[in-house]
């Protein structure tokens, strides 16, 4: 079964090859014909994706496939693919629908609905492919010390909003830059629950994403930002605060690629359709726990996850 599903994947790309020789005259320019850049945001679990989608294409294809692994955030990236500097990126529904242009002011809560949106969306406006979503959902949530939750009855959001407005604000919440200034983040997060003219009192420090958990954790702070994803959540036997109002989106990520280089290479639509169906919320946080917690290469745990899944 392993081999049968590798021999298909392998034959669009000889195929997809003859078609890309015969001519690309694509934004990627002569330099780059038959040749692949795969992007990704600079956090963990997006380089893993990352080297899925780049181990899949170098074993079943007979494109060049080039590492541009740990790009930047979501814009650089997005403007990358957008522009022909990259081939593709894993981008999450959410994250797409709440900061790429046009602006969005409702949320979709229905996943496929969310993911059906951006796709139509993007290839309108922008001539980028949304190719097959993951299932697991990484979305935002506010973690906490557990002693601090048991000290204050915070359990969900509104609880929270409830509790600064109450004159409460001593107390230090720690994120990462960009979560502080989207406006899927900490603004649009205090907007949506009220508590947006206390939020200033609060002792806000910006730290690297990554480093939010340990911090809550070892005490540094009380409450923090965190992926939902994330295996330190577990690690450090951390809280996380119901998003009882649901204000964050959902975050299905999925392989955005440049329309144009789709087009000229179409080897690479039905390789990188079929990662993300194989993803559940355990798999990704085993995967991201043998990167983040045990130090594995990313691009190892990659190849050895798609292998067991007959992907390569």
């Amino acid at each position: 079964m392993t081999r049968t599903r590798r021999a298909f994947l392998k034959r669009g790309g000889a195929a997809a090859g003859i078609a890309a020789t015969a001519g690309c005259t694509s934004v990627l320019g002569i330099e780059t014909k038959n040749t692949v850049k795969v992007s990704s945001m600079r956090f963990t679990e997006d380089i893993i994706l990352g080297y899925m989608a780049l181990e899949s294409l170098r074993e079943n294809t007979d494109l060049t496939v080039l590492d541009e692994t740990g790009l930047g955030g979501v814009t650089m990236n997005f403007r990358a693919v957008k522009n022909g500097e990259v081939t593709l990126y894993w981008l999450y529904s959410g994250g797409a629908w709440a900061t790429i242009p046009p602006k969005h002011d409702r949320v979709i809560p229905d996943a496929e609905k969310l993911y059906q949106a951006v796709k139509r969306e993007f290839e309108r406006v922008y001539d980028l492919q949304y190719l097959n979503r993951a299932p697991f959902n990484n979305t935002y949530v506010l973690i906490a010390d557990p002693q601090w939750v048991e000290r204050t009855g915070v359990q969900t959001m509104s609880d929270f909003a409830s509790y600064v407005n109450g004159g409460n604000t001593d107390f230090t919440v720690v994120m990462g830059p960009e979560f502080q200034q989207r406006s899927d983040g900490w603004p649009g997060l205090a907007k949506h629950y009220g508590f947006e003219k206390m939020r200033g009192n609060l002792n806000i420090r910006n730290v690297g994403s990554s480093l939010t958990y340990q911090i809550v954790g070892e005490g540094g702070a009380e409450v923090g930002m965190g992926f939902s994803t994330n295996p330190k959540i577990r690690k450090y036997g951390l809280k996380t605060l119901e998003d009882d109002e649901r204000f964050f989106p959902i975050y299905n990520p999925a392989p955005l690629v440049n329309g144009e280089a789709l087009e000229a290479m179409p080897a690479m639509r039905d390789v990188l359709n079929a990662i993300g169906p194989t993803l559940d919320t355990e798999t990704i946080l085993r995967l991201n726990g043998l990167v983040s917690l045990q130090g594995r290469d990313p691009q190892t745990v990659a190849r050895e996850y798609l292998r067991s899944e007959g992907l390569i």
